[in-house]
């Protein structure tokens, strides 16, 4: 059976890519709705403004943006991160690359073969970057790329080149690189089709109710009218949770993201596993985790999810998990020492 690790993922793509569609119809629905308001009263008019431009617009601007980004994701990760591309049709021209690029792309091609990819995924070696890490993107299968660091390579030796390349080849043939992606997205999508208008009417219409029902309700309480009082004080915390709902969503959606995270990479580990070896995969794990790490500080964010290790402190405190997009290397090794998720 192939890719026994991708059922969960489809699920999650599933629920994205109708929330993609969903925000697509949303916002054709406001603007169209907008545009009919044009044609009706002055007070009509305003609130057609409103649907087109708080609404509309910007609902099918983030659908436009983030399709983009989804399936522009190889070409645009080439062009900003200084990847250098092996091409495999120019793998055996003279003097084009390096052994060690020649091999690199040779084993991701029998990586693929061997986990059923239906097309090798782009091979590429991110210069100038001395940490060891790699990563995979892309928007299919068949449409990825897997990336090593000039660290990466320096400082692991070939076998252990080979599970890394096969771990990042787990994140594709899992559908990792389409879950992260649309889950990336999930926030702006909410905060685009829903809070930007909600914060809209509430900023700068609530808060002035906001200060009238605190003003007044301090008057009733000054006067012993409690419960008046704890009326208009209601209303307070009301516009104030509706202030703050923004950032209590998006704690919630970059736990789930960490989660997420989290999770699959043990998925990966197994695959690295079950194509090479556990020994393998555990002593790239283990070498990793004695060399040091410094993330550049471009789009380093965006990268944690990414990478097959992050910058990690022993921290023992019950909920510091909560905060990091990995496991633990050591938890790590312990799963693939234990033969967890490892599917045959």
């Amino acid at each position: 059976m192939k890719f026994k690790n991708a059922g969960s993922n489809l699920v999650v793509i599933a629920i994205m890519g109708l929330f993609c569609l969903g925000v697509l119809i949303y916002g054709l629905c406001a603007s169209y709705y907008g545009l009919l308001l044009f044609q009706q009263g002055s007070l009509s008019f305003v609130l057609g403004l409103f649907f087109l431009i708080c609404i509309g617009l910007p609902s099918l601007y983030w659908f436009v943006t983030t399709s983009y980004r989804y399936f522009a994701a190889v070409p645009t990760y080439i062009n900003q991160r200084n990847i250098r591309v092996i091409n495999p049709f120019l793998v055996d021209e003279k003097g084009l690359y390096s052994d060690m690029e020649k091999w690199l792309c040779s084993t991701v091609r029998d990586i693929a073969i061997a986990e059923n990819i239906p097309k090798t995924p782009v091979v590429g070696i991110e210069l100038s970057d001395d940490n060891p890490n790699a990563y995979a993107v892309g928007a299919t299968r068949s449409y990825s790329m897997v990336v090593a660091t000039t660290g990466l390579i320096k400082n692991l030796n070939q076998e252990q080149v080979a599970a890394v390349m096969a771990h990042e080849i787990g994140h594709i043939a899992n559908l990792d690189t389409m879950a992260k992606t649309l889950l990336s997205a999930a926030w702006n999508g909410v905060m685009v089709t829903l809070f930007t208008p909600i914060l809209f009417v509430v900023w700068y219409l609530g808060r002035f109710v906001a200060l009238l029902m605190l003003i007044a309700g301090l008057i009733y309480g000054l006067l012993g009218n409690w419960q008046h009082a704890m009326g208009f004080f209601i209303g307070v915390a009301i516009w104030l949770i509706l202030m703050l709902l923004p950032s209590i969503t998006q704690f919630l959606v970059t736990l789930l993201t960490f989660w997420h995270s989290r999770w699959r990479e043990y998925h990966a580990d197994a695959v690295a596993a079950r194509l090479t070896s556990v020994d393998a995969m555990v002593s790239a794990l283990a070498t990793l985790d004695r060399l040091p790490f410094q993330p550049p500080k471009k789009n380093r964010e965006e990268m944690s999810t990414l990478w097959i290790r992050v910058a990690m402190k022993q921290e023992t405190g019950v909920f510091h998990w909560l905060k990091h997009s990995h496991p633990p290397i050591h938890k790590r090794i312990e799963a693939l020492r234990r033969g967890l998720y490892i599917k045959k």
